[in-house]
């Protein structure tokens, strides 16, 4: 399997997409997932040829179109237009939350139609030659492992894969357990060091994530999976550069 270093839009919502796309050269990242609510509108084709034709222009690649789509607030109905807009982009994998609440909160009433509609937005997906990822995310289904493996489970649909992300607000041994669980359906990671209380720089997250990224290597077999940085520690696009010094090195060591 093999890493490739990138960055997720969002992070700098306030930057053009020249911006971020020259950033991201400068800093020897290869991979964008760009966001639908800023940088790339759902629907707007223009837009997303516009943005593909300069990422490939750059030499880089679009590793995901960032939706704010989401299970139980919009329909199935509503996913074309993100669907369109990724096929544009030259993006094979679409990013969902996975529902409004979270899991503790969600009713099993709730649950199944969540397990409906994303077992729908994945026949879309998979009609159009494209994945749809659940983000680990609070206040959705992803919010605890045991949750959002047993949702995959239940949705039973190989479009529907993972973006992993660490949960800032459980430990050590949680996030080494999911990892090791979401690691074999996972298309991309995003990348950052947070506490409960603070964002911190990803160089003081080293030794956890060389643990994290050794249990993708091991159970990811043939995948390719996209280290996608997500908001510099103190929001400066100044600071992507050193930060993704630090990503590359993990890949490259």
């Amino acid at each position: 399997m093999s890493f490739h270093p990138g960055l997720v839009s969002i992070s700098f919502r306030r930057y053009s997409v020249d911006e971020i796309i020259a950033s991201c050269q400068e800093a020897g990242l290869r991979w964008i997932e760009w966001g639908s609510d800023v940088h790339v509108p759902a629907g707007n084709l223009a837009i997303a040829d516009e943005v593909a034709a300069k990422t490939r222009a750059a030499g880089l690649s679009c590793a995901a179109y960032g939706s704010y789509f989401r299970l139980g607030q919009h329909t199935p109905a509503e996913f074309a237009p993100y669907i369109e807009s990724a096929k544009h982009l030259g993006a094979r994998v679409i990013r969902v939350w996975g529902g409004i609440k979270g899991s503790a909160k969600t009713t099993e009433e709730e649950r199944a139609t969540l397990i409906a509609d994303a077992r729908a937005i994945a026949d879309m997906a998979e009609d159009a030659g494209l994945v749809v990822t659940l983000e680990c995310h609070g206040d959705t289904l992803t919010d605890h492992y045991e949750s959002g493996i047993a949702f995959y489970e239940a949705v039973d649909h190989p479009a529907l894969c993972a973006y992993w992300q660490p949960n800032q607000h459980l430990d050590e041994a949680y996030n080494l357990t999911a990892a090791k669980l979401y690691a074999p359906r996972t298309e991309c990671l995003h990348v950052f060091h947070w506490s409960a209380v603070a964002r911190h720089p990803l160089g003081e997250g080293r030794e956890i994530w060389k643990k994290y990224l050794e249990i993708f290597r091991s159970e990811a077999k043939d995948r390719e999976i996209g280290l996608l940085l997500e908001f510099m520690h103190d929001d400066r696009l100044e600071t992507l550069f050193e930060t993704a010094r630090e990503l590359r090195g993990w890949i490259e060591s």
